[in-house]
């Protein structure tokens, strides 16, 4: 097996699609040892900011001399990048080695007759195994959706749960209120376990509240207000904390002051529980903090944003987060988007800083065709063009624009992947 046929074989996994349930993957884990009973956990689930929250935790652990892995979905331009150790990504020869051993147990579950495990659930298992043959100290692991039946959720306890803002998305899978998606999320609370939550609306909160009292674990509660003199700037965050002092990093957002608060919530509870993290480290692992795809800059003259947002919230947030950096400005905007999202929302959203809308299709069964999406941005903006390909909206937007103008291209992470590794390849300057 070499590279290309792991990832195919990963790939491959899709037409199993995505299945609730503990039963495939702990069959798989048992036969391979069940690595994850021994290993260390910080569990996020949530809407939206887990990534970026774990990023934090994860560059933190590692600043402090902990041999820390991050365990994220999905990636941005390589495969490899869901799972890290370190700050690095898994090299080739190591994911090769670990989809064949991987494998080889599956074919022996599939001729004794078990169900085939999921994509998701096959790349969890295989990522426990990686983690606990290299010695990790902490595994900073994220929910792949809902937290309850989600493959993630059969490790036996978390050193700390983290629930990260709970928003509307998924409905039809976890739930059409926020206090039924919030009781899936709050499905990673062990029992006698520490949590520590994002300020969540009441009902999510009230939920989580309920679960943690049956549970019997402990509530600790973010105050981003805690966090002070915020700035925000192109290509970095600072703020005060009380007993920190200033901390500056790179991930850049007006939202990310609340998942930084919660990152650090959550390295607070570690160090009560023994973990030693001095402050300067908590420091250096902001400043080294990397979450690729979040209010990105890929290039200035015009200045050229990457973002993942693919639901209001996220939306909302990236909007909130250029009128802070660039008052009263407004930049040509491409769109991708797929069709089961809020996309007419997200439009709406996104038309308060729009001069100009590009549409175009992601490269995936699920896209929303770009003439229908054209159609819902011809209701809130006077100027929108249609682009067949990404490459092809890249260089409309730059042939649109100045060196003084702004663009940001938006969507699913798979997508924004596509715009980041086309600037890494031909349009960087």
């Amino acid at each position: 097996m070499d590279y290309q046929q792991a990832i195919d074989f990963i790939h491959s996994l899709e037409r199993f699609g995505s299945k609730p349930g503990l039963e495939r993957i702990r069959a798989l884990s048992q036969r391979l040892g069940n690595p994850q009973d021994r290993l260390k956990f910080i569990h996020i689930a949530g809407t939206n900011g887990k990534g970026s929250t774990a990023a934090f935790i994860a560059s933190v652990a590692s600043a402090a001399g902990f041999k820390t892995g991050l365990y994220t979905s999905p990636f941005i331009e390589r495969f490899n990048e869901r799972i890290k150790l370190n700050g690095e990504d898994i090299s080739d020869e190591e994911l090769v080695k670990y989809v064949a051993r991987v494998k080889w147990v599956i074919d022996e579950m599939i001729a004794e007759g078990l169900e085939h495990p999921t994509e998701f659930e096959v790349i969890t298992a295989l990522a426990f195994l990686y983690y606990y043959e290299k010695n990790c100290d902490l595994l900073v692991l994220e929910v792949g959706m809902g937290g309850r039946f989600d493959a993630t959720n059969i490790i036996s306890a978390a050193l700390v749960s983290v629930i990260t803002k709970i928003e509307m998305d998924h409905m039809t899978i976890l739930g059409d209120t926020l206090a039924k998606i919030a009781y899936e999320k709050a499905g990673i609370i062990p029992e006698n376990g520490r949590v520590v939550t994002y300020p969540q609306e009441q009902s999510a909160l009230e939920t989580i509240e309920a679960v943690c009292n049956n549970k019997k674990a402990t509530l600790y509660r973010v105050d981003p207000a805690e966090l002070t003199d915020v700035t925000l700037e192109k290509r970095k965050l600072s703020f005060i904390h009380p007993r920190l002092g200033v901390i500056e990093t790179p991930i850049v957002g007006v939202h990310q002051v609340y998942n930084a608060a919660v990152a650090l919530k959550t390295l607070e509870v570690l160090v009560e529980m023994g973990y030693r993290i001095p402050p300067e480290k908590v420091r250096l692992g902001f400043q080294n903090a990397s979450w690729p795809g979040r209010f990105e800059l890929l290039q200035t003259h015009p200045d050229f944003y990457i973002d993942g947002g693919h639901n209001p919230d996220g939306i909302r947030s990236f909007v909130e987060t250029f009128k802070a950096i660039y008052p009263g400005r407004k930049a040509t905007i491409i769109f991708g988007v797929m069709h089961d999202k809020e996309y007419e929302t997200m439009v709406a959203e996104l038309s308060a800083i729009a001069s100009r809308f590009i549409a175009v299709t992601p490269v995936t069964p699920r896209a929303f065709p770009a003439e229908k999406l054209a159609k819902v941005m011809a209701k809130y903006c006077q100027f929108v063009e249609i682009s067949d390909t990404i490459k092809g909206a890249v260089e409309k937007s730059m042939q649109l624009s100045s060196a003084d103008d702004i663009i940001a291209s938006l969507g699913s992470l798979y997508y924004i992947g596509q715009v980041r590794s086309l600037f890494r390849t031909e349009f960087c300057n």
